[in-house]
């Protein structure tokens, strides 16, 4: 071997001696997730979707060992706080909730395009849904969801405006068993609505078991919209059990998810996380206790329910009032 060849092996070497060391000295990839995860919720704090993601939070502070901040982006019926949240960095740092009940009625009824898709949405799993009660005042003369139908004078609904559920689920069912509604909008939450209809104020609204319990006394539950029976007021009939088995889909679904383009790695691994929170027996009992309905459903079960709720509003879009 000449002198050549034995100084141009020495470099190659030598070469491979600084390679493998300055690979061996660049920081590894860390792994997901090193840092602070934000929950974005739609609601003011307090209410119900902000006490299942504050109990979700802490819990999942603990699963992947690193806080996990509830930030309340409140505004617009929601629509504020999930805009906010498509828009935010893909990266898994930035999750919530999305209010895809308000969302769904601007691709249907809204006047203006929505500035989202939320068809978009990076899917991560649903973990709970709000059902809703139909609920008079107890000195009402109406006691059952037929009396309703059978009325002649418009009914008055508390309700939170246009576009949410506490319009949506009414005008549903008023477009499907034809009993006359005029709305009292401006209630700033589904709580506030049910003070009024204890009251007086106003002869009926629609809510959770969360939001009619402190005035439970005064009220009277007509029909509970959901195809299983409601474990806190099991007496009150299904609206399977009253005859309209298509209108049991008009929950609201409380998904959380991530801006379009998250990485599906990211995805999987929040999914694995909140599925073991949800589904253990330990925030089961107290889901059940707070009130709560914690259920959890896969992205692809959840999309196919969102369009039979857009099927139902568009079928009854005709005989829904849009204003």
């Amino acid at each position: 071997m000449n002198r050549k060849s034995v100084i141009i092996g020495l470099a190659g070497i030598l070469a491979l001696a600084i390679f493998f060391s300055l690979s061996n000295s660049r920081p590894a990839m860390a792994a997901f997730p090193d840092k602070p995860i934000s929950l974005l919720v739609p609601f003011q704090a307090g209410g119900g979707t902000d006490g299942t993601a504050r109990a979700l939070a802490a819990r999942l502070e603990k699963v992947l060992n690193v806080p996990v901040v509830v930030k309340n982006e409140v505004g617009s019926g929601g629509r504020r706080g999930s805009i906010a949240l498509f828009k935010s960095q893909p990266d898994g740092y930035t999750i919530g909730f999305v209010h895809f009940a308000t969302l769904l009625y601007d691709d249907v009824f809204g006047e203006k395009k929505s500035p989202i898709d939320f068809t978009k949405f990076a899917a991560i799993l649903k973990v709970d849904a709000a059902y809703f009660f139909i609920y008079v005042n107890k000195k009402s003369p109406f006691k059952t969801l037929g009396d309703l139908k059978n009325t002649t004078s418009p009914i008055k609904f508390g309700s939170t405006g246009i576009g949410t559920p506490s319009w949506l689920v009414p005008e549903a069912f008023r477009a499907e068993l034809g009993f006359p509604i005029t709305f009292v909008a401006g209630y700033k939450s589904l709580a506030e609505a049910a003070l009024a209809v204890a009251r007086g104020d106003v002869d009926a609204a629609v809510g959770t078991y969360t939001h009619i319990q402190g005035v439970l006394d005064d009220l009277r539950p007509l029909v509970y919209v959901s195809d299983q029976k409601a474990f806190k007021l099991p007496d009150v009939p299904t609206i399977v059990e009253a005859g309209y088995p298509r209108l049991a889909v008009l929950d609201v679904p409380w998904m959380i998810a991530a801006p379009p383009g998250t990485p599906e790695k990211e995805l999987e691994l929040l999914r694995a996380a909140l599925s073991k929170i949800v589904n253990s027996e330990e925030f089961s009992t107290w889901a059940k206790d707070a009130g709560y309905s914690p259920v959890t459903e896969e992205p692809a079960d959840f999309w196919k329910k969102m369009q039979m709720k857009k099927e139902i509003y568009e079928n009854l879009k005709s005989r829904m009032q849009a204003k």
